[in-house]
């Protein structure tokens, strides 16, 4: 098995895993939220989780992409793959910028036992599962097809 073989296994794997994290937690947070408390506690503790593995992921997918798109890794950076750049750093800014703070917020509220500032906070959430996952897929068209 070859270098560049392996870091395209890497990469394909860590997009997997990057689209698949932000798939269950928003809703699931959201829908929690809906119900009175200790409801949203297991529900939270699962968002602050897949926020972190979003966040995780999405840095090892920058990085065995930007390994595999250098000379190191054989493939060359044509314009779809630095299209696909973008927009998965525009994904990154998206949970860093969004996600972990609407997170924050209604972890405050909920310690503090508001459940409708917790609510409100949580509409956040929404804007961002959407925006990722419509980025996660430009990305993924734009770096397959040849642009």
């Amino acid at each position: 098995m070859t270098f560049a073989l392996c870091l395209r296994f890497l990469h394909i794997l860590s997009a997997a895993l990057w689209m698949g994290s932000g798939l269950f937690w928003p809703g699931a947070l959201r829908r929690a939220l809906l119900l009175e408390p200790p409801a949203p506690g297991p529900a939270l503790a699962q968002a602050q989780a897949g926020a972190g593995l979003d966040l995780g992921s999405g840095l090892a997918v920058l990085a065995t992409g930007l390994a595999y798109a250098s000379p190191l890794g054989g493939a060359s950076m044509r314009m779809g793959i630095a299209l696909g750049l973008l927009f998965a750093l525009a994904r990154l800014v998206l949970v860093a910028a969004v996600a972990r703070p609407a997170i924050g917020r209604i972890r405050e509220a909920l310690g503090a036992g508001d459940l409708v500032l917790a609510r409100a906070a949580s509409r956040k959430l929404l804007a961002y599962s959407g925006s990722a996952h419509l980025l996660w897929l430009l990305a993924l068209v734009v770096m397959v097809f040849p642009i």
